[in-house]
């Protein structure tokens, strides 16, 4: 009883702490609205006349190499940074004027978790859109720790390109092995469960001579 009456006051000052940061973690597979919810979230804190900042991939270069963009060519208007790793901007990041971040392509930042709890813990909004694995469905570390310090996470599903149902898993078309293969509709399809392993089946004996795991998207 002691000791929780010698942490009450510790409590109570951080519970009245103004300008408590936020992270919202905005997932799924390729092509199910996360960049389009990013810039929707964005807008809205741009009309309520928070200063705001966007994160570009600087690998990132598909439809334009200076603006956050959905495949629907819809664009994110305002203060934009291109950077490889979120240390590059990190002076940017935390200007004390910035009140929102929002960041996409999350999944390819190797300091993505550590600098959004830093954000967050500097009074910031972060907003972050990414991947919800690759195309082996293989979990990405950065996201998976923003997961477990995230206060919202919304986890987005896309509509399966082979049979029209929800789904869940990016599937890579092409024979890259390579993590980062960055594409549109060309090289990636969003596909469900039973989608995924059929394509993931002929996709190994199209490139090989017997089934090898290692090899294949399953």
């Amino acid at each position: 009883m002691a000791r929780r009456s010698r942490m009450r006051p510790y409590l109570d000052q951080f519970c009245q702490l103004p300008n408590q940061g936020y992270i919202v973690c905005i997932i799924g597979p390729m092509f199910s609205g996360k960049t389009t919810e990013l810039i929707r979230i964005h807008d809205r804190y741009k009309i309520a006349k928070k200063k705001c900042v966007l994160v570009k991939y600087d690998g990132d270069m598909r439809y334009d190499a200076h603006h956050i963009t959905t495949h629907q060519q819809q664009k994110a208007l305002g203060c934009t940074v291109v950077a490889h790793r979120l240390a590059d901007v990190r002076e940017t990041l935390f200007d004390e004027d910035v009140e929102v971040v929002a960041i996409d392509e999350g999944q390819f930042y190797d300091d993505l978790a550590s600098t959004c709890e830093q954000l967050a813990a500097d009074g910031k909004i972060v907003i972050v859109a990414a991947l919800n694995g690759d195309f082996m469905r293989r979990p990405f570390a950065e996201v998976s720790k923003l997961i477990s310090f995230s206060n919202d996470v919304r986890n987005l599903s896309a509509v399966c390109m082979r049979c029209g149902t929800d789904a869940s898993y990016t599937f890579r078309n092409t024979k890259e092995t390579q993590v980062e293969v960055i594409g549109g509709s060309d090289t990636y399809q969003a596909l469900c469960r039973a989608c995924y392993y059929a394509s993931s089946i002929a996709k190994c004996h199209d490139t090989c001579s017997k089934p090898n795991r290692r090899t294949c998207n399953g």
